[in-house]
């Protein structure tokens, strides 16, 4: 909160149809001013925006902030939430919604530069913001970092306030108001500027804001009329601004409307795929093929087996023949030999068949320490 002056529109203590309590002033603006408050009944914290009496006689921001009061429909966290809209006994209106704790993206700005990967977070949050207040049918029309606030402090909880009126000029961006426009000029998108204004022209504006996020200072729109609207038709210059939040913005602020997202619906989708985490390589896809090659028939240890007996001068048996087990084989060097004719090492000592186990016989699966090969039985019943 901010220091009290003598022509503040509300003073400390003092308490607003009967229910809620002032107990310090937040901000001001060149329209009205930002209080903090306290509901007396349920003792929630809220913030009260109020105009300054000579606009709350001008019909023209009376409907800029009934506008503003229909986002009491719009459920989305990262929308700012609305109570009310009535007027003091004094003849102020004034605006209740919920009190936001933490600093705003103009002042993160000042505090120093802001990464880019935080400033797609916040990009993605706020889109996600201004998708569901298009859907109501809502334009914000004077998106700006000092109308996004980082809840906590942190980038995945921006949230948006002020739709539909601008309350600080302490930044130095002209706001101006008329009966279809309402936006500073550094944000507001080229349709703007002819009193035109579509969702579109939101997302003309965050692109904008992230520039300046990025850069610490709002983009430069000209000093005069004139120049203004010659620049408002050229691209924003985002030479230095790394990828992929420079190429995001460049669509983001396309001078031509039909050139930008089509909604912020699609830009929540791009940023998705933009933030979501590359998926590390299944290690199974690269270990069990290593194994298929090493153990199937043909693979890598079937070629050191078949190497190995070649070089000892034997042939290896053909499917379907017992290996080792007391038959006379190709290379058992005689009769009845007990060990097995691949083996590398010398010949290590093949168990029987009689000498082993009924069930492991019949399942097939006993295998000797020393030996590389023992009979495996085949699909088809018989083994080999």
């Amino acid at each position: 909160m901010i220091g009290e002056q003598p022509g503040d529109i509300f003073r400390r203590g003092e308490i607003l149809n009967h229910t809620y309590e002032i107990e310090g002033v937040l901000g001001r603006g060149g329209t009205g001013e930002i209080y903090r408050a306290r509901n007396l009944i349920s003792g929630r914290i809220v913030a009260v925006k109020a105009l300054n009496r000579r606009f709350s006689g001008n019909d023209d921001y009376i409907g800029l902030m009934r506008r503003e009061e229909q986002l009491r429909d719009v459920i989305d966290d990262a929308v700012v939430r609305y109570t009310e809209c009535s007027r003091s006994d004094g003849g102020h209106v004034f605006l209740v919604m919920d009190h936001i704790e933490g600093p705003s993206l103009a002042q993160a700005m000042e505090a120093g530069r802001i990464e880019a990967r935080d400033l797609l977070i916040v990009a993605h949050r706020v889109a996600e913001g201004l998708r569901a207040a298009h859907r109501h049918g809502i334009v914000h029309r004077d998106l700006s970092p000092d109308n996004i606030i980082l809840r906590g402090g942190a980038p995945e909880r921006a949230t948006i306030i002020d739709f539909g009126i601008a309350k600080d000029l302490s930044a130095g961006a002209q706001t101006i108001v008329g009966n279809d426009f309402a936006g500073k000029y550094e944000y507001a998108a080229p349709e703007q500027i002819d009193g035109r204004a579509e969702p579109r022209s939101d997302l003309y504006a965050l692109g904008a804001t992230l520039l300046a996020a990025f850069r610490g200072e709002a983009p430069f729109a000209g000093a005069t009329p004139g120049e203004i609207v010659r620049r408002k038709g050229r691209p924003l210059d985002t030479e230095g601004v790394p990828e992929p939040l420079r190429g995001l913005i460049d669509r983001l602020a396309a001078p031509e409307a039909e050139r930008r997202p089509a909604s912020a619906a699609a830009v929540v989708e791009e940023l998705d795929r933009l933030l979501r985490p590359q998926a590390e390589p299944d290690r199974r896809r690269r270990v069990w093929p290593a194994l298929a090659a090493l153990l199937l028939p043909g693979g890598s240890r079937g070629r050191r087996m078949d190497r190995a007996a070649a070089a000892a001068g034997r042939a290896l048996p053909a499917d379907g023949e017992r290996r080792g087990s007391g038959r006379r084989g190709a290379g058992s060097g005689g009769g009845g030999s007990d060990r097995c004719g691949l083996c590398p090492r010398g010949g290590a000592r093949v168990p029987r068949a009689a000498d082993r186990p009924r069930r492991a016989r019949r399942a097939g699966r006993m295998r000797p320490p020393r030996c590389w090969r023992w009979p495996r039985r085949s699909t088809t019943g018989g083994s080999r």
